[in-house]
């Protein structure tokens, strides 16, 4: 073993000091706002180009441009709102009362972006989407920018840090489950409900309500242990607190890494939809968006592992060499992804899906616990606790490259994939007629089940209590799972069939290559800059030491 890491190892012995330590409950209730964070951005991004280019039939380059627009305007509120937390003097906290307001204003708007009349033109659609977003990323603004500055305050020790991000990824991960299967859970409704859209609407009420549940109770619970100090300094000047942070090495570097590896994966993050249902399953919906399920919950459990053992490694070695170690991960994840990704060979597709959990967790709790201490680093240089200009920072220059990624992922679905899921009105008129033809001619034994109307565990026992010597039980499982036919879905069923039959050569192997290879290029990046970070866990507490001696401690839990 090297002599650093050896140094590395007897410094991480040294215990958390009992009043360095954040009780399990706040780290809890801490951890419940990223749930309230992802439900409000990931379940969008999910749903808004399948709903607004599958099923409302805008094209891609527009919706990209919508969300691209909001994202930008979202990066202008956030300094505004980062700046103004900062300067707050609230008896309640300078975080918790944004956070509280925030979250209610983000989930009781989530609905409302779905709600565009299918019977409007799509230049009114297009409006619609417009003002919808930019009104929605503005109170997301308010939550998620002190929220995320909160998470640099629970406590000052480097060991706890790390803790805190562990807990918030256990959290994080638990109700993910619930993210993973609401596109399927929406497209199911669908069927029931008459359309996919009335089944995404119904969908969005159960989100809205859980990004203001998840979403206060942070704002409830936290202890913000840095307030008593904030509240004796000086206001922040905007502008002085910039050009600071514009010379701090380590903060550039954790802000280029996390916006460079977000840049990848949101640009390529709607091309998962599509390689799902097209590429691998040759256009079923809910077949390609049960796998997408299946592929989330597979990660769920290895994502679990993943946040004890980076919990152990972070005890012994540096954050900052366990983050390297993660980069590397992900990178060779991510080139076996492209090897594993074959139509027709679905399972196959989840074979790489354990790694790229175990290194998504790593990467996240480090980064996340590493910004937090660029803010004890920016403190000595500034004098001035800017939790939440540092996070507005990262969110500003964060959203800049989503911005610029959401727009990426539109042109590359139509211009460099050339995806093109529109049909001519002469096409669909003829795949109607066409179905109703098929559809009269169909033994009514695929029409009618009888278990219609059944719940799953229902369905289930009656199979396996109707096997015998004619259909065993795993004949009877699969007559009890087989779709019934109806006009619709057939009608639906070749509808998509042509939707697979227009795309030009090439298209599918171009969405493979976009799906995987920006990643790669981006993880290559992340590893260049990584390289270059300069805090270490003794260099930190140095730091911690110093800062004390000049303005005294922190408040305990």
């Amino acid at each position: 073993m090297s002599e650093a890491l050896q140094h590395e190892k007897e410094l991480n012995k040294e215990k958390t000091k009992a009043e360095d330590r954040v009780p399990l409950g706040q780290k809890l209730a801490y951890g419940m706002g990223v749930v309230s964070d992802h439900y409000a951005t990931v379940c969008l991004a999910s749903f808004l180009t399948a709903f607004f280019v599958d099923f409302m039939k805008l094209g891609a380059a527009i919706v990209g441009y919508a969300m691209g627009t909001a994202r930008c305007w979202d990066a202008f509120t956030d300094p505004m709102v980062g700046t103004l937390s900062d300067r707050s003097k609230s008896k309640w906290g300078r975080r918790k009362p944004f956070v509280f307001v925030g979250a209610i204003l983000t989930g009781s708007f989530f609905p409302v972006i779905w709600m565009a009349p299918e019977s409007w033109t799509s230049t009114a659609i297009t409006i619609y989407l417009f003002a919808a977003l930019l009104i929605y990323y503005t109170f997301y603004s308010v939550f998620s920018v002190p929220y995320e500055a909160l998470g640099a305050e629970l406590t000052p020790d480097y060991k706890e840090r790390n803790s805190i991000f562990v807990v918030r990824s256990y959290v994080q991960q638990i109700f993910n489950l619930g993210i993973i299967w609401i596109f399927p859970i929406a497209m199911a409704l669908g069927t029931k409900l008459g359309s996919e859209i009335a089944g995404v609407r119904a969908v969005s009420w159960i989100i809205g309500g859980m990004v203001i549940i998840a979403g206060i109770i942070p704002a409830i619970f936290s202890v913000e242990r840095y307030h008593d100090i904030a509240q004796k300094q000086e206001k922040a000047e905007f502008w002085s607190g910039v050009k600071i942070l514009l010379k701090n090495k380590p903060y550039l570097i954790i802000i280029g890494t996390i916006c460079t590896y977000l840049f990848s994966i949101i640009a390529t993050m709607n091309l998962a939809y599509f390689i799902n249902v097209y590429y691998v399953y040759g256009g079923k919906i809910q077949a390609g968006a049960i796998l997408g399920g299946i592929d989330g919950t597979l990660r769920f459990f290895f994502s679990i592992g993943a946040a004890y053992g980076i919990k152990r490694l972070t005890d012994k070695y540096d954050k900052h060499h366990m983050m390297i170690a993660c980069v590397w991960l992900l990178l060779v994840t991510f080139i076996g992804i492209y090897f594993t990704t074959i139509p027709g060979r679905p399972w196959l597709t989840l074979v790489m899906k354990p790694f790229l959990a175990i290194g998504e967790v790593g990467f996240w709790v480090l980064i996340l616990s590493m910004r937090a201490d660029v803010c004890d680093y920016d403190e000595y240089e500034s004098g001035k606790r800017n939790e939440g200009l540092i996070a507005a920072s990262m969110n500003w220059v964060n959203k800049m490259a989503i911005t610029l990624a959401v727009i990426l992922s539109g042109l590359l679905l139509q211009y460099v994939v050339s995806f093109d899921s529109k049909l001519d009105e002469s096409l669909e008129a003829e795949i109607t007629e066409k179905a109703k033809v098929e559809f009269a001619a169909m033994p009514e034994s695929v029409k009618v089940s009888k278990y219609e109307g059944m719940g799953t565990f229902r369905r289930l026992v009656t199979a396996i209590s109707e096997a015998d010597g004619e259909k065993g039980v795993k004949e009877r499982i699969k007559d009890a799972n087989t779709p019934i036919v109806t006009l619709d879905s057939h009608t639906k069923e070749l509808q998509q069939a042509a939707i697979m039959d227009k795309q030009s050569p090439g298209t599918m192997q171009r969405l493979r290559l976009c799906y995987t290879m920006p990643q790669v290029v981006a993880l290559i990046i992340c590893l260049v800059l990584l390289y270059r970070y300069p805090l270490s866990h003794e260099r930190l507490s140095q730091l911690r030491d110093e800062l004390e001696e000049r303005r005294g401690k922190t408040i305990t839990s």
